[in-house]
């Protein structure tokens, strides 16, 4: 399946099963949605509707400085009980 095909209600049905996944890369330290998604071998897009909904439901916070590309990092939150 192309991933350019797939429908965005799609993608996001998919944020339960890449949450593990995200918060891996992250324990690695802070990263860019492009590097997330370059280490996870996705497509950028279907990333940053992860990496937001895990921001909406805090797993994760960005750095208030962005990148000298522009891009913010991401870093996971620590959360009780977890």
């Amino acid at each position: 399946m192309t991933t350019a095909n797939r429908d965005v209600r799609e993608i996001v049905r998919d944020e339960h099963i890449m949450r593990r996944p995200i918060l891996a890369v992250l324990e690695a330290g802070p990263q860019t949605v492009p590097e997330i998604a370059q280490a996870l071998h996705r497509p950028a897009h279907e990333v940053m509707f992860w990496v937001m909904g895990l921001r909406k439901y805090g797993f994760v916070a960005e750095i208030k400085e962005a990148t000298d590309e522009g891009y913010y990092r991401y870093q996971a939150v620590e959360r009780e009980g977890a």
